[in-house]
């Protein structure tokens, strides 16, 4: 063989060899652009499994894979693809002590480099899906813990009260002349504003607080008319609603402030002309606790708003001040 036809044989292979460097390269590049687009998905979608994962199909498919299946399981919750695996899944399990992961995807094609590229994915997925588990955990775990501590600082303050509620009713029963009528009476003036500040302090615990509910929903366009006309269907009162009126807020907060003034309303709650409102404790109803409208209270002035008893000759007249757009 001449050197002439050697030449072109070198020529043609080393062509060849650039083309194939050339393919891998355009494979490797589009593999890695997709990766970091499920990556920044999952940090846009606040690393929500329930979200992230129906979503990460479309990009799949453009590394010619064709399904995604999966079974999550972590604590006391399951989420689960609706679908079932064919035979010919590419699969990867994972079984730790708080969670098991089980997950699989369907492959246009397993030959050459798209084996590389699965088994690339694969292993990518597994990753964002366990570190999307272990986030979970531990924000449920947090919030237990600030929830045992929140018990704890609870039932210090609700024993004192209940001590103090039971000495109270003893003492009542045995006020048997003038004198200890009036030691009473100056004991309760000392005493009373101590447990008004500790009774205030338990229900600002229990009242809602949209920065620290566990899977809250966030502020959403809220229709007050609509809301209203459930309401008081709801307590099966005669209602005027006039006029338009929504807001954007936490529809849980929103609910609670004129659920408690429409079912006070509903219980004949103020059928005393002298009654001081928003007083915690305190309620003309047997059986009630008397928190419902100081609550109501405490939630619109967390949400920048108001709540005001108006001067009427007869009947009830409130008015509530709400921002268009609450913030929390």
């Amino acid at each position: 063989m001449t050197i002439e036809l050697i030449y072109p044989f070198f020529i043609l292979t080393g062509l060849v060899i650039i083309g194939v460097l050339l393919y891998l390269r355009h494979l490797t590049r589009k593999a890695m652009r997709t990766i970091l687009e499920m990556i920044d998905l999952n940090a846009k979608l606040d690393y929500d499994l329930h979200h992230f994962l129906p979503q990460t199909l479309p990009l799949l498919k453009k590394l010619k894979i064709d399904d995604l299946y999966y079974t999550i399981h972590y604590l006391d919750t399951t989420i689960q693809s609706t679908t079932t695996p064919p035979r010919e899944v590419v699969e990867k399990n994972i079984q730790r002590e708080d969670y098991r992961i089980t997950i699989g995807i369907v492959p246009r094609h397993s030959t050459g480099e798209q084996h590389f590229i699965n088994m690339i994915v694969l292993e990518i997925l597994s990753i964002l899906i366990e570190m999307n588990v272990l986030i979970k955990i531990k924000v449920i775990h947090e919030a237990l813990y600030k929830f045992s501590k929140l018990q704890t600082f609870l039932l210090h303050d609700v024993k004192n009260l209940a001590q103090f509620i039971v000495s109270l009713s003893y003492n009542v029963h045995h006020l048997e002349t003038p004198e200890k009528k009036e030691r009473f009476i100056d004991y309760l003036k000392e005493t009373l504003p101590v447990i008004s500040r500790s009774s205030a302090k338990i229900i600002g615990l229990l009242e809602v607080r949209g920065k620290t509910d566990v899977g809250e929903s966030p502020p959403s366009a809220i229709d007050l008319k609509s809301l209203l006309e459930n309401l008081a269907k709801h307590y099966k009162l005669s209602y005027t609603i006039t006029g338009q009126a929504s807001i954007r807020a936490k529809e849980s907060m929103v609910i609670s402030i004129f659920d408690n003034l429409l079912k006070n309303i509903y219980d004949k709650f103020l059928q005393e002309p002298d009654v001081t409102l928003f007083e915690p404790f305190y309620s003309t109803k047997k059986g009630g606790l008397g928190i419902g409208l100081y609550q109501a209270r405490n939630i619109a002035h967390a949400m920048k708003g108001d709540i005001h008893m108006l001067p009427q000759a007869s009947g009830t007249s409130f008015e509530i001040i709400l921002p268009a757009n609450v913030t929390m």
